[in-house]
């Protein structure tokens, strides 16, 4: 059966999934694209849905629901630009704050979902693989996972209130990244740490950056007076790693 009306209970749900309110209350978010549901699917993702237009052609996916509907409807539902045709409903995962297993991030009010989800994307690639996020976007916003472009699907993802956060962070270095900091360049790599990143306009919050061991910034001409935040992460992020040949 192929669904036509805009007013068929899934389309409503799936276009209040744009919703951060409706994200946590189905606890689910939407990928689209070919290359991310395979990505969800090698991440280890829990798929509920998938959902295809009609004129879609491409590779099929196994889902607890399957449906198709027509492409005037998935047009309405899809946030792309240029949809291909197809979509999957994402479980979202445990988000709880526990003690993290390797280095590791703290962002600190990132509040551009672009940003955010540039900064899962480099932390996938340098292995950062737990990441805690105190008053950020939703990291499973469609333009946080279109950034990410699968970085969300292989990190680990920890909300909370800075107090718990802090609390899983209890005995690990934390490095904050501030212009009055030691030069990243020079500082001695540490085996085990968490690089503290913060807002965009205002950098890492008082009370945060008084429990960080230590404070780097990136060396660079007096004519910039900053780099965006996701660039300004990746660098660091790179850097402070001690094996950059075994990545």
């Amino acid at each position: 059966m192929v669904i036509e009306s805009r007013n068929n209970p899934l389309v409503k749900k799936l276009i209040a999934l744009r919703d951060k309110k409706f994200r946590r209350e189905f606890g689910e978010y939407i990928v689209e694209g070919v290359k991310q549901i395979k990505e969800a699917s090698a991440g280890g993702c829990k798929i509920s849905a998938v959902v295809y237009a009609k004129s879609y052609k491409g590779e099929l996916f196994s889902a607890d629901s399957v449906y198709t509907v027509s492409d005037s409807v998935f047009e309405k539902i899809s946030e792309e630009v240029s949809p291909q045709g197809i979509l999957a409903v994402l479980k979202i995962p445990d988000t709880a704050v526990y003690a993290p297993q390797g280095k590791c991030l703290l962002l600190d009010g990132i509040s551009d979902p672009g940003n955010l989800g540039t900064i899962l994307r480099t932390a996938n690639a340098f292995g950062y693989t737990d990441i805690y996020l105190n008053g950020c976007a939703d990291p499973f916003s469609g333009k946080c996972i279109r950034a990410a472009m699968s970085g969300v699907f292989f990190v680990r993802i920890h909300i909370g209130a800075i107090e718990d956060i802090l609390a899983a962070l209890s005995g690990v270095p934390k490095i904050c990244a501030d212009m009055a900091g030691e030069n990243v360049c020079t500082f001695q790599s540490l085996s085990k740490y968490c690089l503290v990143i913060g807002n965009e306009a205002n950098g890492v919050s008082d009370f945060v950056r008084k429990v960080c061991e230590f404070t780097v910034k990136i060396p660079m001409r007096e004519s910039c007076e900053s780099l965006n935040a996701a660039v300004s992460a990746g660098i660091l992020m790179y850097e402070l790693l001690s094996d950059k040949i075994n990545l």
